[in-house]
């Protein structure tokens, strides 16, 4: 059972709002906490998109007649997010290049989450019994608190791959972000 008893399709959704309502107000966040707010939007975003990657679409393409290629298409957009906001990490928030790649990164990412909900989590739904949707809701949690807070857009999307090297990466970041966070104080 998930810590709130939910099952994935729900975490997803709740995970998309999330994400939207970040994605919607970051430009209207003062100047001085962009950096932060920027910040929490790449956290969010990967650790989503790497528990998505090691529970989501391998139950996908293990349940779902079509799944392997619902799984492809979301992964590679999915890529092409992750490469932005690597690139995103090293310009100042206040570049117009930013904002240029910032616009590009919603529009992209709202577009996944839109195809997201009516290609993967339906097909999903159709073949998984609400058991099943808890114990990959459970999974999916568990993946996400583990999962690095930055991206890794030369990193495997793929188990096995992605599930030897992520705790790898997640642990590099967490000690990056404890160095960034003591400079900052």
């Amino acid at each position: 059972m998930t810590a709130t008893g939910t099952d994935i399709s729900t975490l997803l959704h709740q995970d998309h709002a999330t994400v939207k309502a970040l994605l919607q107000g970051f430009e209207a966040v003062p100047a001085s906490e962009r950096q932060r707010a920027f910040g929490d939007i790449v956290g969010e975003l990967v650790r989503h998109e790497v528990a998505e990657e090691e529970v989501l679409y391998p139950a996908l393409r293990d349940d779902a007649s079509n799944g392997a290629a619902i799984a492809d298409a979301r992964i590679a957009e999915q890529s092409q997010a992750e490469q932005l906001l690597s690139d995103m990490e090293h310009d100042a928030v206040s570049d117009t290049s930013f904002m240029a790649k910032f616009h590009e990164l919603r529009t992209a990412v709202l577009a996944h989450a839109e195809a997201e909900e009516s290609t993967a989590l339906p097909a999903l739904v159709a073949n998984a019994s609400p058991d099943q949707l808890r114990q990959l809701g459970e999974r999916y949690e568990a993946a996400k608190k583990l999962a690095p807070t930055h991206p890794h857009p030369g990193a495997p999307d793929t188990p096995p791959g992605n599930v030897v090297l992520g705790p790898v990466a997640a642990l590099f970041d967490r000690a990056r972000d404890a160095v960034q966070g003591a400079r900052s104080r």
